[in-house]
């Protein structure tokens, strides 16, 4: 039996769309997931405390904060339920450090934060903005002492009255 032209061509559009699925396949799981980082600059501070809030690690982002915050949470379990509360979102969020300022021993770290909606086969969307958190050196190494990334940090522990 001999195969036609237009059926090599059906042939050839499936096998393509085979592959380009295989590929789709293995790219997706092998991709790599993010580590925490070993240096102790305001950047790596800021990148390890997204990734332990993203982890749900609360012990660890806790560790992050600085003591001096006005409303400074009581316990990594007390900022677990606070920024479960009022942060979490109905989309996938990565994030991407895109600046650090240092000024003596005060740090701004500038955050790119891109939000994928799903919303069924061809309803999805995405959005990206920046936000900055900022740090304080102290003895025990950089210190959040604010940000504007209202998924990952609560208005509240800035002000005296806490949440």
């Amino acid at each position: 039996m001999r195969i036609q032209s237009g059926d090599r061509f059906l042939w050839g559009i499936v096998g393509g769309a085979v592959v380009l699925a295989i590929i789709a396949v293995v790219v997706v799981f092998t991709r790599a997931a993010p580590e925490y980082r070993a240096g102790n600059g305001p950047e790596d501070v800021a990148f390890n405390y997204i990734l332990a809030v993203q982890r749900g690690d609360y012990d660890r982002a806790y560790s992050y904060l600085s003591p001096t915050l006005p409303g400074y949470p009581r316990s990594a379990q007390v900022m677990r339920e606070q920024l479960q509360r009022f942060g979490v979102s109905d989309s996938d969020t990565s994030y991407a450090i895109i600046n650090t300022e240092i000024n003596g021993n005060q740090a701004t770290v500038t955050v790119r934060e891109t939000n994928v909606y799903r919303g069924g086969l061809f309803g999805s969307s995405q959005s990206s903005s920046t936000f900055t958190m900022e740090l304080e050196q102290t003895a025990a190494g950089w210190q959040l002492t604010s940000s504007s990334g209202w998924r990952i940090w609560m208005w509240c522990w800035e002000q005296k009255e806490g949440c």
